[in-house]
Order: structure tokens, then C-alpha cells, then sequence
């Protein structure tokens, strides 16, 4: 892990793997809640094709923090921030549900280092009234009680049932990452979540080529919204994916199928 000052003097923390061919295009891969850069390990063989670029979102992993009240859009300047330190002009833009929120806020307000979106497990729409008030319970709840209640609750939610009794290891990756990350960061992504904007009105004036990935197994964003979802992304042009025996984390569940379907849309 590496890890460089952003603009606000905190640091954050990223994996930087550089591909040899020339050209080769960047790829920022952004993790869900409340997960870290770990989730993308699978994707690590893409270092053939393109340059990864893969952060702990601020507070997460071995980042630091935020000053204040997180926002979707204070994620996306971080992103941004390390890009731009990084000396990175250009890139795709990966993010899974939560880092897919963090995408639409990307698109909008840093469209000059944008040259493509992949969207896997992820909703372009904002919570409604109830969610968002489940999310402020979930808050207090883990400042509370910890994060253990939490990586149980979401170990059932996250996979399929073929992950559940067929990929144990990373199964148990996954939990245990839940169960190290700060509850302070927890609880602010969870209302950070709730607050965040409704994009749906702004997905066809979206100009870059557009790859949406789910999981047929995904309980929290199914499969049928997602395919929805991409009839309008780019007025109609994004690329939609399923994946058979995913759930939520469909690209480390099934990483060598999605990292196919990623080169097959890069060419």
C-alpha cells in the first residue's frame, strides 16, 4: 500500500498497479460500504490491459478521515484529489453501490477526468423517507453496539448463496473487514447515504461509455432495476451485464467472469 497527502493535508491510502503496454487506459476502482480497496484483489490479473488505481475511501481501510460531515460528492473530490496527484489525467471510473453513488457525483462535477463509468451493484436513485430513517437508526446503532452486529447483518445481504457455501475464505474476508472498519466511519457513510442526491434525471446526459454489471442474485439492488437503469444511462447506450452466482459483490464473487466482461467492453 502506498498512501499521499490530498489537498485538505489528510492522507489516503491506495494500491497503484502500472501496466506495461503503452497507452493502456487507468482504471479507479471504488469499494462499497463499508469495505475497503481489499474488495478488488480479484481484479489485480487487469494489470495486463490497464493501469488500477485502487483507494481506501477517507476513513476507510488506512486512510485517514474526513474533516467533517461526509458527503458522496466530499468522496468524489478525494478520488479526484488523488488522480490529480497522482498525475492522471484521464480515467475510468469503477464503483460498487456505494462507490457507484460516489460515480454519479464523479460524472457531474469532474467530467474532464472521465473516459468511461462501470457501475456494478449500484442505483442511480436516492433513499426514500424510510431508508433513509433505517439508515440513521443503523447509525446510532453501530456507535453503540460496534461493528459486529453490522458484518453479521450484511454477510447475509452481501452474497449469493453459491459464495456463501462455495467461496467461505472470501466470505470471511469480507466480514472481517467489516468488523475492523471505524464505527465512526460507519455511521457517517450511513448518513452521508441518506442524504445523497437522486440522479436518475441525470443518467442520459451522461457522455462516456458506460459498462452496468449485476449480480442475479443481488438482493439489495436486483438485477431487473439495474438493467433499468442502463436503458437510460447515455441515453440508452451503456453495456448491461449479468453475472449467475453473484450477489451484491458480484466482482469478487465472480471476479475472473467480470473482469472478462471489463476487457470485452474496453476493446
Amino acid at each position: 500500500m502506498k498512501s499521499i497527502q490530498l489537498s485538505d493535508g489528510k492522507d489516503i491510502s491506495f494500491l497503484h498497479h502500472v501496466c506495461e503496454k503503452e497507452n493502456a487506459p487507468t482504471i479507479v476502482f471504488v469499494h462499497g460500504f463499508p469495505l475497503d480497496h481489499t474488495m478488488w484483489l480479484g481484479q489485480l490479473p487487469l494489470v495486463e490491459h490497464a493501469n488500477l488505481l485502487m483507494p481506501d475511501l477517507p476513513g476507510f481501510g488506512a486512510s485517514d478521515p474526513l474533516a467533517g460531515e461526509p458527503t458522496m460528492r466530499r468522496y468524489a473530490d478525494a478520488v479526484a484529489n488523488l488522480l490529480n496527484r497522482l498525475g492522471i489525467s484521464k480515467a475510468v471510473f469503477c464503483g460498487l453501490s456505494m462507490g457507484g453513488y460516489i460515480g454519479w457525483e464523479f460524472a457531474i462535477h469532474y467530467r474532464e477526468l472521465l473516459n468511461g463509468l462501470i457501475c456494478c451493484n449500484t442505483r442511480a436513485g436516492g433513499d426514500d423517507e424510510l431508508t433513509a430513517r433505517a439508515r440513521e437508526i443503523a447509525a446510532r446503532q453501530v456507535l453503540q453496539d460496534g461493528t459486529e452486529p453490522v458484518a453479521l447483518a450484511m454477510r447475509e445481504k452481501l452474497f449469493s448463496e453459491f459464495t456463501l457455501t462455495k467461496n467461505v475464505e472470501l466470505v470471511n474476508s469480507v466480514v472481517e473487514t467489516i468488523r475492523r472498519t471505524d464505527v465512526t466511519t460507519v455511521a457517517a457513510a450511513q448518513r452521508a447515504m441518506a442524504r445523497r442526491s437522486d440522479h436518475c434525471e441525470n443518467l442520459a446526459a451522461i457522455d462516456v461509455p458506460a459498462l452496468v454489471v449485476a449480480g442475479l442474485e443481488d438482493v439489495i439492488t436486483p438485477a431487473p432495476q439495474m438493467m433499468e437503469m442502463s436503458f437510460l444511462l447515455g441515453d440508452g447506450s451503456a453495456t448491461f451485464v449479468e453475472i449467475a452466482d453473484a450477489g451484491h459483490l458480484a466482482p469478487s464473487e465472480q471476479a475472473d467472469v467480470f473482469n472478462r466482461a471489463i476487457l470485452h467492453w474496453l476493446v
